[in-house]
């Protein structure tokens, strides 16, 4: 059996692993540079070492049993030890690699520049892949196609980490210059007049949910012309319409701000005034989410990071507001 056992080398253990946090072939074999079929050689090898399946393919992909459950930790040991011994051996490792992100866009430079940041803080490389948001955002961290994701809503979902940077503090009404909303004062009954351009940083189920409670507070069927995540898209869509854009968080200010052909409207105690009459509806937070086999050094960092700029980002707004 000790023979059998050094068959299980630093390769084959790192699919173990890697099949085990990603339950998928093709995921694994990209995440360590090597190709699909040296990957099912691996499995096959370990499958004939341990004389065991180790792993059962369903339908949303290889699912460890409970062989399976019982050498990972021990895998994720030794491998471990492998890297700390290339370390002290002064072999360098390989530091450089691509982080795929998701973040809604007019978010997307705040993910990178903390991103490069924390890079900078720790001496290494990272090539950043941004990726358009989608609703099914955790299922791909899960699988391992997305690294980190910058969101305002989370669900559940094994393997998937979700830390809350902060408050979603500030809410927007933004319309196209001398738009007649802006002539008198500003009423749910006179917002909801117009068709709404809605910008989905979250599941759209949920904001599908929120329009609807409010139709129904004030008994009228509400208009949606657009439904996008991109703000850029939703500003052109409202400076040549009569549509109204509702948005949430701070970013969508200083994007708004550069433009000449917007207004932006701060309705912040307007919408809570009125989100806390409808029950049940929680405010979002901004979220990281994160697969949980990632190095928790550059996660932590990037957390903290994201943390502090969102504080930032916010106190300068509230700057703009006193002076």
């Amino acid at each position: 059996m000790q023979k059998q056992l050094s068959r299980l080398d630093y390769f084959t253990l790192k699919v173990l692993i890697g099949l085990f946090e990603f339950k998928n072939g093709s995921v694994v074999a990209k995440k360590l540079n090597s190709t699909q079929p040296k990957v099912s050689r691996a499995l096959s090898n370990m499958r004939e070492v341990i004389n065991n399946e180790l792993f059962i393919r369903q339908q949303y992909g290889l699912q460890p049993n409970a062989m399976a459950k019982r050498l990972y930790p021990l895998a994720k040991a030794i491998i471990a030890t492998y890297d700390d011994m290339a370390q002290i051996a002064n072999a360098k490792p390989d530091h450089h690699k691509v982080l795929h992100i998701s973040a809604p866009e007019h978010m997307s430079s705040f993910m990178l520049n903390a991103i490069e940041q924390v890079s900078k803080d720790l001496g290494i490389s990272r090539t950043v892949d941004i990726h358009p948001e989608v609703e099914n955002v955790e299922q791909l961290i899960a699988q391992g196609k997305i690294d980190y994701c910058f969101s305002s809503r989370a669900h559940h979902q094994e393997h998937v980490q979700t830390c809350t940077l902060g408050e979603v503090k500030y809410w927007f009404l933004a319309v196209k210059k001398n738009h007649p909303i802006l002539q008198d004062e500003i009423t749910m009954e006179a917002i909801f007049n117009h068709k709404l351009v809605l910008i989905n940083n979250g599941p759209i189920a949920e904001l599908n949910e929120l329009i609807d409670l409010y139709g129904q507070k004030i008994d009228k069927n509400i208009e949606i012309s657009l439904m996008t995540s991109s703000l850029f898209m939703a500003f052109e869509k409202i400076v040549n319409s009569n549509d109204i854009c509702w948005v949430s968080s701070v970013f969508p200010y200083f994007i708004g701000e550069q433009r000449n052909d917007i207004e932006l409207v701060d309705l912040t105690d307007f919408y809570k005034k009125h989100t806390a009459e409808i029950n049940g509806w929680k405010a979002p937070l901004h979220l990281l989410q994160y697969h949980d086999a990632h190095e928790q050094a550059f996660t932590d960092a990037l957390t903290k990071v994201m943390k502090d700029n969102l504080i930032d980002y916010q106190a300068c707004y509230e700057n703009t507001q006193i002076q």
